[in-house]
């Protein structure tokens, strides 16, 4: 960084806040020094304090920064169409597609971002909570009018499993798998490309949800929908 053009505070900020991740990662909150912190974003430690007061104000930005929703205008569009058996169906598949999918060998962002989540869990959560609140919360209330939908139309059991939870335990399927496929060797063989292994997984968290089969085969296009969300 040193040696760059100058930077606008604002700038500076977030140039700060990416370059400290991965130390937070690999280190975690109390095992890393302002000064491996400075370090790693190429500035003084005055100039550190300089855009953040104190370690936990840089932590607290960059859990910030890491939960923010990389596309909140296809959130939007979501969020705006009608509650219904074929929207549940999308969301589903956007939800799992998006960490099934991304393969984190070849995406910096991605691994640092696995590694902030899993330290966290293993310590306070608090980065954790953050992230699910800021990235996953937004789907629950969604996710529950479609179910009403769907089950007023006919297409959908009023199944013992909670909405609310029923949206969370399909997040928790997609993480499951995301995090098995890490590694070069994956931790567990599933048999199947990604693309299968996602369609798969969709049918699981819908009959799970109570949708019923005929209503899936009717509304699901696995090809379609992945150019529609990907």
């Amino acid at each position: 960084m040193k040696g760059s053009a100058k930077l606008s505070s604002d700038e500076r900020r977030e140039a700060i806040i990416r370059a400290v991740r991965r130390v937070f990662a690999e280190r975690g909150f109390h095992g890393t020094t302002t000064r491996a912190l400075a370090e790693a974003a190429g500035v003084s430690e005055a100039l550190l304090f300089k855009h953040f007061p104190n370690k936990e104000a840089l932590y607290s930005a960059m859990q910030v920064f890491c939960s923010k929703e990389r596309d909140p205008e296809r959130m939007e569009r979501v969020r705006a169409l009608q509650p219904s058996t074929s929207t549940l169906v999308l969301i589903v598949h956007m939800l799992v597609g998006r960490m099934v999918r991304r393969d984190c060998g070849d995406d910096e962002d991605a691994a640092i971002l696995h590694r902030l989540m899993l330290r966290s869990m293993m310590e306070d959560g608090e980065f954790a909570r953050i992230f699910f609140e800021r990235s996953v919360s937004c789907w629950l209330d969604k996710v529950r009018e479609c179910l009403e939908a769907s089950a007023a139309a006919g297409d959908a059991i009023i199944a013992p499993v909670q909405p609310r939870l029923a949206a969370i335990f399909t997040q928790h399927v997609a993480k499951s798998i995301m995090l098995a496929l890490i590694p070069p060797t994956p931790v567990v063989d599933y048999g199947m490309p990604r693309e299968p292994l996602i369609e798969q997984a969709v049918w699981f968290s819908l009959r799970g949800m109570g949708v019923r089969d005929e209503a899936i085969r009717r509304d699901y296009n696995p090809q379609a929908l992945a150019i529609l969300s990907g």
